[in-house]
């Protein structure tokens, strides 16, 4: 795409005293029209380039538009290119497998997988009693969880045990550098 400057920009930097030179190369790389002979096929704006100019050529692509009969027998055959298109992708979702999900029997192996996978790191699956009625109803109404409002301050200790099944709380006592802030 060329860098095209307004009448109006021209005038204000013409005022400011800048001098306008095209750049070269700014109008991007030099491209043009080729078409099939054998076909009519039009492809607008392909580069032109050295390399690129040998493969268009190599290909069997002339420079230039087609002539208005190779491209009315391009457009006359549309038809039945998408046809032909229609049928290619109807013969390919036809051969392809259906989702996973809608595979017979999929959702209970992934049900017999889930359930092994729970069992093996020891957590207890529901019964049948419980997935119909919640145990809540089951055992009765259950105490409510009294609620403490006593917030204490960071620097006040708790009773914590010295030592716990995951971690081992270390008194600061053995480490000196360790300072509370304030």
């Amino acid at each position: 795409m060329a860098i095209t400057v307004t009448d109006q920009e021209k005038a204000e930097l013409q005022a400011a005293g800048s001098l306008i030179r095209p750049l070269a190369g700014a109008d991007g790389a030099p491209s043009t029209a080729f078409h099939n002979p054998k076909t009519g096929q039009e492809f607008i704006n392909l580069p032109i380039d050295p390399y690129h100019l040998g493969r268009h050529l190599q290909r069997g692509l002339v420079m230039g538009p087609p002539s208005p009969e190779l491209r009315a027998k391009w457009e006359a055959g549309e038809a039945e290119r998408q046809a032909a298109n229609d049928t290619l992708m109807a013969e390919h979702l036809s051969k392809a497998p259906p989702p996973i999900e809608e595979s017979p029997r999929f959702n209970e192996a992934v049900a017999a997988a889930v359930t092994q996978v729970l069992e093996k790191i020891g957590i207890d699956l529901p019964t049948e009693a419980e997935k119909v009625a919640p145990v809540s109803v089951l055992e009765g109404p259950q105490k409510p969880e009294p609620e403490y409002d006593v917030q204490l301050p960071l620097s006040v200790s708790t009773d914590a045990p010295s030592e716990s099944e995951t971690k081992h709380v270390v008194s600061q006592a053995s480490r000196p550098d360790l300072h509370l802030v304030e």
